[in-house]
């Protein structure tokens, strides 16, 4: 049995304003580009001074929106001569390296100037994967998402996301490193509410995939205003509905989540309808009755069944481990701060915590039972 749970991690990082990040990112592509073209560098340094100069006075939107047509502008006459600079440098370049990087980031800076509504924006020039996420509250970093086993209470998998990274289909990834790496056969998963979707539920319980017991609190039916989805019946085909009173239809499109069909009876087929009280939410409406069919309606069925289990209450009772286990990597290991930037050094940051946690682990099972421990996991940890 695995536990699953995950918590905020605050970038190594001072938010600076939009005016301050473009600078910063501009300023960066100028040093990356001048072993590259130094006049150019120079001449783009002297405008960028020109600027700052004329626009001191000027609102910051007006400010800002010079900067952005500088840096659009320098970011175009590098991309010109970038490739045949790509296809001198000598193998290995870390400083064309240097270039390749910056230079996406302005590119991904400019793209979120385009598109303001976008929520995978970068808000920091010196760590440009960290993003703004929501986590019981607002913060700037990473999600780290761990697995731990339920009865030794070791930490089994470990991984860093970006906030708006699929915490839930992460499960998946957790699972199948710790399978590759360890050996271990693992039989059952529980995942708080963020994982009670069908399409992630069939793909754990696959019996040609991971074919776990998945124990998921179910989410609550939002009330219907009328006869529920479950009592339009549809064909062996799928394609037409009938209603309790016997209409039936086969107007239907997809619903705007792509998760079911969205079936309409026509307001005639409902007008003089007997069960017109008892299935429209609004019986004096001159419209009839939508109906969504969820493709995953079967495995939402059989998950609310398993939730009246006692076997669904004893997992249950158990999931506060994990919590309590991402409360000690972070009150005691120091894991809500990233000492790093970048992912992949977060990540690193969060496999030596998790090893130093599972250390301690192993030392009170040691002590407990006077010797070594005579467990069926192999206690490694894994990252994903």
């Amino acid at each position: 049995m695995r536990l699953k749970d995950a918590t905020h991690v605050l970038a190594n990082i001072a938010i600076p304003s939009t005016l301050t990040l473009v600078a910063q990112v501009r300023d960066q592509l100028l040093d990356a580009a001048r072993s590259y073209a130094p006049e150019q560098v120079a001449q783009e340094e002297a405008e960028a001074k020109r600027l700052r100069a004329v626009t001191t006075d000027l609102p910051d939107a007006e400010r800002l929106l010079h900067r952005v047509t500088h840096l659009r502008a320098l970011v175009a006459r590098v991309d010109g001569w970038f490739p045949q600079v790509e296809q001198q440098a000598p193998e290995g370049d870390i400083s064309l390296q240097r270039l390749r990087t910056t230079l996406a980031l302005a590119h991904k800076v400019l793209h979120d100037r385009d598109y303001p509504e976008a929520s995978d924006k970068v808000i920091s020039a010196h760590d440009w994967e960290a993003r703004m996420g929501w986590h019981h509250q607002y913060f700037a970093g990473y999600l780290l998402d761990i697995s731990e086993d339920a009865d030794s209470e070791f930490i089994t998998a470990i991984d860093v996301l970006p906030p708006s990274g699929d915490e839930a289909a992460n499960a998946t990834a957790l699972i199948q490193q710790e399978e590759q790496a360890h050996g271990n056969d693992i039989e059952a998963l529980s995942i708080d509410g963020i994982g009670f979707r069908g399409d992630l539920i069939d793909r754990l319980t696959d019996p040609e995939g991971l074919n776990l017991e998945v124990i998921v609190p179910p989410t609550e039916q939002a009330p219907s205003g009328g006869f529920p989805p479950e009592a339009f019946l549809l064909d062996a085909a799928k394609e037409e509905l009938t209603c309790p009173a016997g209409q039936t239809t086969r107007s239907r499109a997809r619903n705007a989540k792509d998760t079911g069909w969205k079936y309409r009876f026509s307001a005639g087929q409902c007008k003089g309808c007997p069960l017109r009280d008892q299935c429209l939410a609004k019986p004096k409406a001159t419209s009839g009755r939508t109906v969504i069919k969820n493709d995953y309606e079967a495995t939402y069925r059989t998950a609310r069944e398993k939730a009246k289990t006692p076997r669904y209450q004893e997992v249950r009772a158990q999931h506060p481990r994990v919590e309590r286990k991402l409360g000690e990597l972070v009150r005691w290991h120091h894991a809500r701060h990233a000492r790093y930037r970048g992912r992949a050094k977060v990540l690193i940051q969060a496999l030596l915590t998790g090893f130093v946690v599972n250390v301690k682990r192993m030392l009170k099972l040691v002590e407990a039972c006077g010797g070594p421990t005579a467990g069926t996991v192999r206690a490694g940890l894994s990252e994903t």
